[in-house]
């Protein structure tokens, strides 16, 4: 984990503030280590969703109601040989807006590039997958309120075969109140897949309401996301989910091209307030990209204009993996 997050001392910090841990106890994959301090809180059913099926179960909660300025919040997870984990939340996580008074006093103690850090909201996860095991990350979207500074940093390093399937998404933020929509500072968003420890998947995005480098500095972030509201990425990556990659990959293709014979993703470009609920084509823009041998995966990079489409696709695209989870994911409480 230090290697992962060499030269981030924030990153190490916030997954030391959890660690679960899943092993095999009598036959099956067993929760053996589970310990939290605030803000996090780890939640794991003493009954299985499914008895029969060989997988824990963990919800990972924010203790009061969100993450303010400052805030660290993390976890390090490992899923031994042959287990399976499905990890979830018990809700949209919020960050709320950055204090810009603490920013004004600590940023005149630093100097060069750790300068803009100071204040920031960090989240971060490290998880290591063993040989025939499967860890599913399925987080609910992360909200990020006006003027906050959020960023997260994943790493899952697994066995050349271990399986993850990781969700990873985010929202313009309180679109009914006000401005707030995309009115963040910035959201810098991360997330690595390495198989043994060689990086196969770098997923970043960053998200800013202003850059100096940008051709576009003088436009909000809000008009540059169009009328998208929900940016989201799915990788599914290993030979336990192999046919659920080639499944999600082909529907992926197939929609883009029905999307290119219907104005490709001219709706992004489009303003929000265009968006008319009847077109089939403003709901949901979605890429996919494979892996390189011999890695079977592949990655899904979706824009949408509201959360529930991505959410019902998510349904959809990994209801296979109930099998091994289980539970249908984004479904196991009865469709909340």
């Amino acid at each position: 984990m230090h290697r992962a997050f060499a030269g981030d001392p924030a990153a190490r910090r916030a997954c030391a503030i959890a660690a679960l841990d899943v092993t095999r106890a009598a036959g099956t994959s067993t929760v053996t280590r589970c310990y939290a301090e605030y803000p996090v809180k780890i939640l794991t059913p003493k009954r299985g969703i499914d008895s029969a099926c060989d997988c824990a179960w963990a919800y990972a909660v924010n203790m009061g109601g969100g993450l303010v300025s400052g805030d660290a919040s993390g976890a390090t997870i490992r899923v031994d040989d042959e287990c399976a984990l499905a990890m979830a939340t018990q809700g949209t996580q919020k960050v709320y807006k950055h204090d810009t008074r603490r920013w004004n006093d600590d940023v005149k103690t630093r100097e060069g590039d750790d300068a803009w850090k100071v204040g920031e909201t960090t989240s971060a996860l490290y998880a290591s997958v063993g040989q025939g095991g499967l860890l599913a990350l399925l987080p609910d979207p992360t909200q990020v309120f006006a003027d906050a500074v959020f960023r997260q940093t994943q790493t899952i390093d697994m066995h050349e075969n271990g399986s993850c399937v990781c969700v990873d998404w985010i929202t313009a933020g309180r679109i009914g109140y006000g401005n707030e929509r995309w009115a963040f500072e910035r959201a810098d968003v991360r997330t690595r897949v390495t198989v043994n420890g060689e990086p196969v998947v770098v997923e970043a995005t960053r998200l800013e309401a202003s850059s100096r480098v940008s051709l576009n500095s003088d436009v909000s972030l809000g008009m540059r996301m169009g009328a998208a509201n929900v940016f989201a990425s799915l990788i599914i990556i290993g030979p336990r989910v192999r046919e659920l990659a080639k499944s999600c990959g082909d529907w992926a293709r197939a929609l883009a091209t029905r999307h290119m014979a219907h104005g490709g993703a001219s709706w992004v470009r489009a303003s929000a307030d265009d968006l008319t609920q009847t077109d089939p084509q403003s709901k949901l823009f979605v890429s996919a990209s494979d892996l390189p041998l011999p890695h079977p995966g592949v990655v899904l990079r979706f824009f949408a204009a509201d959360t529930e489409s991505v959410q019902d696709v998510l349904r959809s695209l990994l209801a296979p993996l109930a099998s091994q989870l289980g539970a249908p994911p984004y479904d196991e409480r009865g469709g909340s």
